[in-house]
């Protein structure tokens, strides 16, 4: 009897039904038709899935004229995967350390609807391709310019905001808003800078030349943990509370790396090559796809969408138990 073969759609679906055991031996004991673990194998090494594929099936689910534009970057943590191709150390934002694991970098949209869509993303494998961080950050924006996309503000954190990036995102004509670090000079008198935290900055703001670039508006925002930030757009019409209230959409890329952890696997593939690991991520990102397709349609979050599948599952069996219980017959 010939085994059935692994495709994308019996991978994702499995990554949204898995609670715990992400692993190809797992999908292969659990499909009736008997897929065998080196067919599993043999599909996440043999194919090729792409960020273009991803573009593919989220274009429909974006409005590209409106919304914001996030950039971001996680660490997929791999402690004991040593012998991981495309796993190295890195700074994780998450443990404030450098640990070691694969970087994967995320263009995420949303809008109104609080929406968790990725656009774009890319591996951080510096040793295989060549491409910094911040390479892959201009590959996507201008990927997204070329895809159409205009949006109201592109958010990122400090990691992004070099001179080079933000004076890229000028060129397309979109406003960006940043997290600057205190030690950024900046000038209110030519060619006498201050470090961000040596000038005195009003509540609304302030105009001033950031060095190697140009003028902004630069906010000092107290955070609600207490820590001071100081916050840039190179829109100098806005204020402190529309600074607070676009960057706080940034919060949408952090919920977007918990559910990508949490609820797809994404961090749990055990493979030693580097293709099937991409893929395993490109099929986790899709399966967290479909699983916000949902919650913006129904309401139903990511969790609870998962333990629906635990608790069918349990009413399936409640009905037609299979294990007999060492209880006599009661009267």
């Amino acid at each position: 009897m010939n085994k059935a073969k692994c495709n994308k759609e019996l991978y994702c679906d499995f990554l949204i039904a898995a609670q715990n055991n992400f692993t190809c031996t797992n999908l292969a004991g659990l499909t009736d038709e008997k897929v065998a673990h080196d067919s599993i194998n043999r599909w996440l090494s043999g194919n090729k899935m792409t960020p273009k594929i991803l573009w593919e099936h989220v274009e429909p689910l974006v409005r590209k004229k409106s919304g914001y534009l996030i950039a971001d970057d996680t660490v997929l943590d791999k402690p004991f995967g040593r012998d991981i191709e495309i796993a190295k150390w890195q700074y994780s934002g998450t443990h404030h350390r450098v640990v070691h694991g694969i970087g994967v970098e995320t263009l995420l949209w949303t809008d109104s609807k609080q929406e968790h869509i990725p656009v774009d993303y890319r591996i951080y494998a510096k040793i295989q391709d060549g491409y910094t961080k911040n390479d892959h950050f201009r590959q996507m924006v201008l990927l997204a310019d070329h895809r159409g996309f205009s949006p109201k503000a592109i958010l990122m954190d400090a990691w992004y905001a070099t001179i080079a990036n933000l004076k890229m995102v000028d060129s397309l004509s979109w406003i960006w808003i940043t997290e600057l670090q205190s030690n950024r000079l900046v000038s209110l008198k030519p060619h006498e800078y201050l470090k961000l935290n040596e000038l005195d900055i009003p509540f609304d703001g302030r105009e001033v030349h950031l060095k190697g670039y140009g003028f902004i508006k630069i906010f000092k925002i107290t955070t609600p943990d207490g820590r001071i930030g100081y916050f840039a757009t190179s829109d100098k019409e806005k204020h402190q509370k529309d600074v607070k209230e676009v960057y706080a959409f940034r919060w949408k890329i952090e919920e977007y790396h918990r559910g990508l952890k949490q609820a797809t696997g994404i961090s749990r593939c055990q493979a030693r090559k580097g293709r099937i690991q991409r893929n395993h991520i490109f099929c986790s990102i899709l399966a967290f796809v479909a699983l916000e397709k949902r919650r913006i349609s129904t309401g139903i979050s990511w969790y609870e969408t998962k333990r629906q599948i635990i608790k069918n599952a349990l009413k399936f069996y409640l009905k037609d138990p299979f294990v007999a219980l060492p209880i006599a017959s009661s009267a």
